[in-house]
């Protein structure tokens, strides 16, 4: 956020059950939503919500994060 000059709040949210992940559409975590839409192009049609772990294909390959160009380009397409 700082790299792009974004001075907003960052909300965190802490899903601790499946009613609350279905209630919060929760993918996965780490999930990372900016303004409301995923990091990730291609999940933004999962609906299986549910505690678990998530994977994200990078331009590193498969990694338990998303990458810093994913995030930075959501927050370019947010703005």
């Amino acid at each position: 956020m700082d790299e792009l000059g974004i001075d907003q709040p960052v909300e965190v949210v802490d899903v601790q059950s499946d009613e609350q992940a279905n209630e919060k559409r929760f993918i996965g975590s780490p999930t990372i939503r900016i303004n409301g839409l995923d990091v990730d192009r291609n999940a933004r049609g999962v609906t299986d919500y549910g505690l678990r772990c998530r994977i994200y294909q990078t331009e590193k390959g498969l990694q338990g994060w998303p990458s810093k160009k994913m995030v930075l380009s959501a927050f370019k397409e947010a703005i």
